[in-house]
């Protein structure tokens, strides 16, 4: 299953630059992922030299864990592509 399928996920997640404005869609690169609490990571994306973040919540931490070592290896990559990766 795509994650832009994914039934538990938000795909593509509101991207807002902090606090100013969101962003909605799959453009831009996807910079960095990290935990924030267990359960939810935080996403930065590029867009047009600006950089916007979004909270991905997961439903428990192991699926968190798992995602975050999906999005590891495709930092760099357009967020369309991301939304593609098989998980």
């Amino acid at each position: 299953m795509r994650l832009r399928e994914h039934p538990k996920l938000q795909w593509p997640p509101i991207w807002s630059e902090r606090g100013e404005g969101s962003l909605r869609g799959e453009d831009g690169i996807l910079r960095d992922v990290d935990f924030v609490e267990p359960g939810k990571l935080l996403l930065s994306n590029e867009m047009d030299g600006k950089i916007y973040f979004a909270e991905l919540y997961c439903f428990n931490t192991a699926f968190a864990a798992r995602l975050h070592e999906k999005l590891k290896p495709v930092l760099g990559r357009p967020i369309r592509e991301v939304g593609e990766i098989d998980f």
